[in-house]
């Protein structure tokens, strides 16, 4: 990691390493740094800092054509007329040529394929049942984390105190860790270390900490997927992806609430686990199906199964008594456009969209499903800030997968 005096530092450098001023830290590793922090490690007479380095090489003329035909394919299904589904696309064939620069091979047409197999079996045949009947299984042998509901009966109760709400949430060790290292991470940037859960209640607000919670605690319901249904590691990073993304669109659009929106990218595709779980077969085969056909998943679902993850997702969470902002914006994001809660559920599909788009790179095989084509106008985003938010946030999403998935 080069070490760059802080003279040379530019807004949009990533810290490689925290930065501390005695046993003050003044920022943790992987912040992306702007003009303000520039600006005060100056008047705080910091001479250098140790900065992430940049692609040593720019792919070549090979690299990119390979690229672009190999991630055209993941685009046959949008509009490419579309200005935000393009930069989509740009951002896919650059990520992918420079793995291509770096030695990365790409995935062969049997490699893409799904392996079916045989002596799975499901709850039902197709059309001898429903997406209920599915959550209606799972929650005959498993219920929620109980934690979660503590947490929410304590924010709910307007004589709670961050102490009180801080002790309830330290009731699970594992839990509370997580939620010290997300608050910790670059994703928030705060200028000192939080080493306390009452500190990070009174940062951040019990109600969205109860959110962040509830999104950390569905991981852990969902850890006994068998791996030879599906690969648990891809399926965690691209929803902490689209949880990082939905995050950072959401601050830049007024009445969303981003920690919200970091949970419901979270866990926009937990009803797909679900479908593993009782449908094993039939999930396999919507795999095979959508790689196949160049389909995206859902449209695969319903060809298959005559219902889709939305579907059993919006069921399981109403069950589970989710928040109803939540499990609506979840929901919708494969149709913001039908939601009453459209922005939100808005921001979700781009965020789903551009993870799936940076997931080509690493070997992701599934379809673009599409952006509505109201979203972004109706959001008022920039569509040249999407490849500032994935060049930004690229580290960060790494570094946080390790802390919690590693």
């Amino acid at each position: 990691m080069p070490t760059v005096n802080i003279e040379e530092v530019q807004p949009g450098m990533v810290l490689a390493a925290d930065l501390m001023q005695g046993q003050r830290m003044l920022l943790p590793k992987g912040s992306v740094l702007t003009n303000k922090n520039i600006s005060i490690f100056k008047n705080q007479n910091i001479e250098s800092v140790d900065i992430v380095p940049e692609e040593s090489e720019e792919p070549d003329e090979q690299n990119i054509d390979a690229a672009f035909i190999y991630a055209r394919d993941y685009f046959m299904f949008v509009n490419h007329n579309d200005p935000v589904i393009m930069q989509m696309f740009d951002i896919a064939v650059y990520k992918t040529a420079v793995r291509l620069k770096e030695g990365w091979r790409l995935p062969t047409k049997q490699e893409q394929q799904v392996t079916a197999l045989d002596d799975m079996r499901d709850m039902f045949f197709r059309a001898e049942g429903t997406f209920e009947d599915i959550v209606d299984a799972e929650l005959k042998v498993a219920s929620f984390p109980d934690i979660f509901f503590k947490v929410k009966e304590a924010v709910d109760d307007s004589s709670s105190s961050a102490g009180h709400i801080a002790e309830v949430v330290g009731l699970d060790v594992g839990l509370s860790t997580q939620l010290l290292k997300l608050v910790n991470s670059p994703l928030y940037g705060f200028p000192s270390k939080i080493d306390n859960l009452v500190r990070a209640v009174a940062l951040i607000g019990g109600q969205e900490l109860c959110t962040l919670a509830l999104g950390l605690s569905t991981i852990g319901y969902f850890k006994d997927i068998p791996p030879e249904l599906i690969d648990m590691r891809t399926f965690w990073m691209h929803s902490l992806t689209c949880g990082v993304f939905a995050k950072v669109l959401a601050e830049k659009v007024d009445g969303v609430n981003p920690e919200m929106m970091f949970t419901a990218g979270l866990l926009h595709d937990v009803g797909r686990l679900i479908m593993f779980k009782k449908m094993p077969y039939s999930a396999v085969q919507v795999m095979l199906f959508a790689r196949e056909n160049f389909l995206p998943l859902v449209e695969a679902e319903e060809v298959i199964l005559d219902f889709n993850h939305t579907q059993v997702t919006r069921c399981m969470l109403e069950k589970w008594n989710f928040p109803p902002d939540l499990t609506e914006i979840i929901s919708s994001h494969h149709a913001p456009e039908k939601s009453e809660m459209y922005k939100a559920a808005g921001i979700l599909q781009a965020a789903d969209n551009l993870a799936l788009a940076v997931g080509i790179a690493e070997g992701g095989m599934y379809v673009l499903p599409g952006v509505d084509d109201e979203v972004w106008e109706k959001l008022a985003i920039d569509v040249e800030s999407l490849k500032t938010i994935v060049d930004a946030y690229d580290f960060q999403i790494k570094e946080l997968f390790d802390n919690f998935f590693s």
